[in-house]
Parts: structure tokens; sequence; C-alpha cells
């Protein structure tokens, strides 16, 4: 039984057989299309051909209504309908909705219109054409955490017992990890660093730094998103472009393909209670 799932911030709906109400005709169809600077040489035979880009998949769903659990045909169309809107993540932007293939891979953007075909409508059942737009022209795996745990670096400060333990003349100090990407290609990850800690930086070895200034307190996290619908600086859920420093890497440079990457994760804080965690998802190129 092949099941989708559609999901809009906290709402979801399951699909793909008609024991949910909602069957799969066939299988979605996904178009992958390039935009290309191809341009036909004057005067000579051939082509010139330019950069091409991927402006994201289009998945066309072809959706088969039938009635459920005591519902009429009309309620199970309505019901779809109202979800499929995604209102959750329309009025925000940069706000994603969630397509799940029967795999369990998740490809991110946005719903569009719901076309119902009522012309032959037979047995109380009904169809219609759907089509879920994409970010890009990937989709993404099961998402995969580590945390790293601040360690301090005594340089034989003195220990002053006090209701946080803290060092004379210590503070600074760093740990790191290692953490495998998988898929079949780059992606990106998100980092979240949790308080107490002052100019916090992030270090994968081959890929790039990210130097950030200022101080986050106990009771904030600072979460750097790489991805590239996102790239965003946020204390919490309020926008935080001045912490990333100059000095280092760009969110741009973040992204890792496939293989075993050196995470470092360092700072200044006294108590050593800060940490941060690493949330990467595999990219893959089909469902």
């Amino acid at each position: 039984m092949d099941l989708w799932t559609f999901r809009a911030g906290l709402d979801e709906v399951v699909f793909g057989s008609n024991l949910t109400g909602v069957g799969l005709t066939e299988t979605p169809d996904v178009r992958s299309p390039v935009a290309d600077e191809t341009r036909v040489n004057p005067r000579s035979d051939g082509r010139r051909f330019g950069r091409d880009t991927r402006p994201g998949s289009r998945v066309l769903l072809d959706l088969e209504f039938r009635p459920e659990g005591g519902r009429s045909l009309d309620r199970v169309m309505r019901d779809f309908s109202a979800l499929w809107r995604g209102d959750a993540v329309r009025s925000r932007g940069g706000e994603m909705a969630e397509l799940v293939s029967h795999t369990g891979r998740t490809a991110f953007g946005r719903p569009r219109e719901v076309v119902p075909n009522r012309k032959n409508m037979q047995f109380d059942v009904s169809t219609a054409t759907t089509e879920f737009e994409c970010v890009d022209d990937l989709w993404y795996g099961a998402e995969e955490e580590l945390v790293l745990r601040f360690t301090p670096e005594f340089t034989g400060g003195l220990p002053v017992p006090a209701e946080v333990p803290f060092v004379l003349g210590g503070g600074t100090g760093s740990q790191d990890k290692v953490v495998t990407v998988a898929g079949d290609v780059e992606t990106w990850p998100v980092f979240e660093i949790h308080g107490p800690i002052m100019d916090p930086f992030i270090d994968v070895p081959g890929v790039g730094r990210l130097q950030f200034t200022g101080q986050i307190a106990y009771d904030r996290t600072l979460i750097v998103d790489t991805r590239h619908w996102r790239r965003s600086v946020r204390l919490d859920s309020v926008p935080a472009p001045g912490f990333l420093a100059p000095a280092g890497s760009r969110l741009s440079d973040m992204s890792m393909a496939p293989g075993a990457y050196r995470v470092i994760f360092g700072g200044y804080d006294p108590s050593g209670t800060s940490s941060m965690r690493v949330r990467v998802r595999p990219a893959f190129v089909s469902f």
C-alpha cells in the first residue's frame, strides 16, 4: 500500500489508498525542468551553451476520491482541498510544506490548485489532478542529529565553587565530532547553538568556518539554517543576521557532499554548559 503524506505546519493528510478516501490512480509524475541559456550561434553550425539551472521539480498527482468513514464524496473532496490549500505556510515567506513519498523521502515546496473532474462521476467516485511545486529537484531522507557539548580548556586557572561552576581565567574551548552525510548529492545542514556562550564558531574542515560575534544567553538558541531556501540566522524565532561575522565563510559555503566530516564547535563559555545540535537530511535525486 503506497501511502503518501502531505504536511503543512501541524496539519497533514495521508493519501494514496482508497482506504484513506483519497487514492492515487497512478504513480506521481515528477517533472524536473532545466532553465538553460542556450543560444544559436549566428552564421555557424551548432549552439552556444551557457549556464543551466534547475528551477525546481513539479509533482503531478492524479487523485481518486471515494467516500470513507461514513463521509460523503463531497465531504471527502472538501476535506482534502481544505488541507491542500496549505494556509499554514502560504502566509509566511520562506515557509515550506512537505510532500512525503511512500518511501519516506520528502520534497519541500508549496501545494498548487486542485482541479476536480466531476463530468464522469460514477459509483460515487470522483477524480482530480493537482500539483506540488518543489523548492528544488531533490528528495530528502530522514533527519539525522549530532549533539556537541562545549568542553572548556583549563589552562591552570583556579577552580572556584559556586552555584554554577566556573574557572578564573578560563572559558575558551571546543568539541569536535564526526558527522556522516549519506545521499546522492550535496545537502545543507542546520546548526542550533544553545547558550550560554560568547562569540561561538562552527568549523567544518574542508567546507567552511562560520564565526559569530555576540552573546547567547543560557535560555536562548541561535539557529543557523544553511538550506538554500532559508539561509538565515535567527535568535530563537527572531532574525539576527548581525551575529554572523564577515570574517568567516558564508552560509552558502556550508553545503556537504556525501561523506564524513569533522564538525568543531567552540567559543567562550566559563560555565561549560553550552551545546550545539547539528541537523542534516541526506539529499536524493528521486523518491
